[in-house]
């Protein structure tokens, strides 16, 4: 077998574990857990390997395209490797700059590897079809009722809408948004076989479908605008304007047909400034305030990768009491992680990826000579994936969307091939591939590869133990459990948190004389937690509970103090305080503590009263049990004790 075999075996498989990664990834709930995500970076990293493999092999491969959008992905990347490095939380910092790296090295693989019509095509037909067939299963889950993704029951709050393989039917939206106009970018100027443009039809019909069913109104409002910049294109090219006037025509019926038969989506465009779930517009406002609150703390440099969700909660509002993680604006979540110099980075890749299309556009038409035939997949593609690109853009003002890793991956691929079109307008972005080079390529993207295989490899092991322990059958076999994987992940807070928290309840049900060493291994614990995350207010509160049983309560009130001023609004920190005040006799203060919690608990409460509430606006049982057990145990306690001292 010769190099160029070799090499042609090389170039399949980088193909095939792109496509694995993006199919995968979409399949399986969008790649938001651990082991999901840890698949998608072994493939991400195989075909980093397979990529320097290639320059190795054949020396025909004697250059790299490596256009101005490339060069500020790498600006950025080192600047997240800077903010790595002087993160408050290391495990959360990792984690995102982690994700970064997967985007960019697919991005990079897309560029120098997918750029063949033939391999640009193949990844088109088989991403189209895949975002079908995950449409067709939102349609049937409206259709059909069903309130489960796979084995995975949906929250309540999606309840009557279509989320396909997502469990958020925002981000299905999303992910369909992108390969529409993609798809009918193709159906419209494509130079494909007639069965397959019947095919591809239908697929935009579905497609189309599923953006409908998720209603989502961030994806409505972003995929008709890219369906109007295709219409505008093609009304500026005489021989597509007719095709245009009836792509408007099926669109404008589609979604008027949908509008008057879906009473739930005339309920959604009716509601949308409404007050309460993350659902609402309002409280994506309130959220957005937050940010802005968080932001002021580091305008220059940001608060750190991924930790918008540990400095949220400080700038809670009242009717926020769920945990968002992001800010529902990606825009907003740069430049609260990273900062001005962040987004300004964010900004001179946007600006170079919108050059290089500007200049490589007419590059991609069929010239004027070209009688034969004036359609072209080169121009098809190039219009599809900018106007795909646009939709995500615009839907992220008022969604996550680029923070779920199918998504981000769908988007730097459709990036890093349309990056690739530049490659028609000049020679000058082709870098040669001398050994200096070669020898940085490969130590930089197996070193790339290398990390993420190593990580991947950890996180499944902490994965594991982690399962392994909310399965035990015994407070032993579950320490032991989260030891391990602490041993594996030894900065994660929350595993350290997990240990004190279930110390700390044992020693409730402990002897008095096993209680007091409990307590301390609980307390033990949790500092650790503090230490590894110093914003997270229910370790403060914690460690202040276990040492009001250890008798120690001057420390405990500095903790409890300092967990107040963390999350001054958050329910389960108030109701914590309460029982704080409670404990050293504070029995008024106690009381007025306990009241923010569970007014929706006290039918004499004027209605007006009850919306201030702390959990007025949070549908989550243990909101509620939480309120219920204030009232039934807390409460004749507290209003005994209050009679008493009368």
């Amino acid at each position: 077998m010769n190099r160029r075999t070799l090499d042609s075996y090389c170039e399949r498989g980088i193909v095939g574990l792109v496509l694995a990664a993006l199919v995968y990834s979409a399949l399986d709930t969008g790649a938001v857990r651990t082991l999901e995500f840890v698949v998608v970076e072994w493939l991400v990293a195989a075909s980093g390997l397979l990529w320097v493999a290639r320059t190795w092999l054949e020396p025909r491969h004697n250059r790299l395209l490596f256009p101005p959008v490339g060069w500020c992905l790498l600006l950025f990347l080192g600047y997240a490797l800077f903010h790595y490095v002087q993160a408050d939380v290391e495990y959360t910092a990792r984690r995102e700059v982690l994700r970064l790296l997967v985007y960019a090295l697919l991005f990079f693989v897309a560029l120098n590897n997918l750029h063949k019509s033939e391999w640009t095509q193949i990844t088109l037909y088989v991403l189209v079809f895949t975002g079908t067939a995950i449409a067709i299963y939102g349609i049937v889950q409206v259709i059909a009722g069903l309130e489960h993704v796979w084995h995975f029951t949906r929250p309540e709050q999606y309840k009557g809408r279509g989320s396909g393989t997502f469990i958020n039917p925002n981000h299905f939206a999303g992910f369909l948004g992108m390969l529409l106009p993609l798809c009918l970018a193709s159906v419209l100027t494509g130079r494909i076989s007639q069965p397959m443009r019947i095919l591809l039809g239908y697929s935009a019909l579905l497609l189309l479908g599923g953006v409908a069913v998720s209603m989502s109104r961030g994806g409505w409002v972003s995929t008709s605008l890219a369906l109007a910049a295709i219409v505008t294109v093609l009304g500026w090219r005489k021989q597509f304007r007719l095709r245009g006037i009836l792509l408007t025509c099926i669109v404008l019926g589609v979604i008027a047909g949908f509008l008057l038969t879906s009473p739930f989506a005339q309920d959604r465009l009716r509601n949308v400034s409404k007050p309460g779930t993350m659902e609402h517009v309002g409280s994506r406002i309130e959220l957005w305030k937050a940010a802005a609150a968080v932001w002021q703390e580091e305008k220059l440099l940001g608060v750190g990768p991924g930790h918008f969700d540990h400095r949220f909660p400080a700038h809670r509002p009242k009717q926020l009491q769920s945990r968002p993680v992001r800010v529902h604006n990606d825009y907003l979540n740069t430049l609260v992680d990273w900062g001005l110099a962040g987004m300004m980075l964010a900004g001179l890749m946007l600006g170079t990826m919108i050059s290089g299309i500007i200049k490589s556009w007419k590059y991609s038409q069929r010239t004027s000579s070209d009688l034969s035939a004036k359609t072209s997949n080169r121009a098809a593609f190039v219009l599809g994936s900018t106007a795909g690109l646009g939709s995500i853009a615009l839907h992220s003002f008022v969604d996550f969307n680029l923070h779920i890793p199918s998504n981000a991956m769908l988007a730097a691929t459709l990036a890093g091939l349309l990056a690739a079109y530049i490659r028609f307008a000049t020679e000058r972005y082709w870098v040669a591939v001398r050994m200096p080079v070669r020898l940085a390529l490969t130590v930089a993207v197996c070193g790339a590869s290398g990390l993420l295989v190593q990580q991947a490899i950890q996180q499944a092991r902490e994965h594991a133990w982690l399962k392994a322990s909310q399965s035990a059958e015994s407070f032993r076999k579950q320490v032991e459990g989260l030891r391990k994987a602490l041993e594996v992940e030894p900065t994660n807070f929350e595993t350290a948190g997990l240990l004190g928290e279930i110390h700390r309840r044992r020693a409730m049900e402990s002897s008095r004389a096993t209680r007091k060493i409990e307590l301390k291994e609980a307390a033990a614990w949790l500092r650790q937690a503090i230490a590894l995350n110093r914003y997270d207010a229910y370790s403060h509160a914690r460690l202040g509970m276990a040492l009001d049983e250890l008798g120690q309560a001057d420390k405990a009130g500095e903790y409890f103090a300092e967990a107040e001023k963390l999350d001054p609004n958050g329910y389960l920190t108030v109701a914590n305080v309460g029982w704080h005040k409670m404990h050293i006799g504070e029995y008024a203060e106690a009381k007025s503590y306990f009241d923010r919690v569970s007014p929706l608990d006290d039918p004499n409460t004027p209605e007006d009263e009850r919306e201030k509430g702390l959990v007025a606006h949070r549908a989550e049982q243990t909101a509620q049990d939480l309120a219920r057990h204030i009232r039934e145990s807390y409460m004749p306690y507290i209003a005994e004790q209050l009679r008493d001292s009368e």
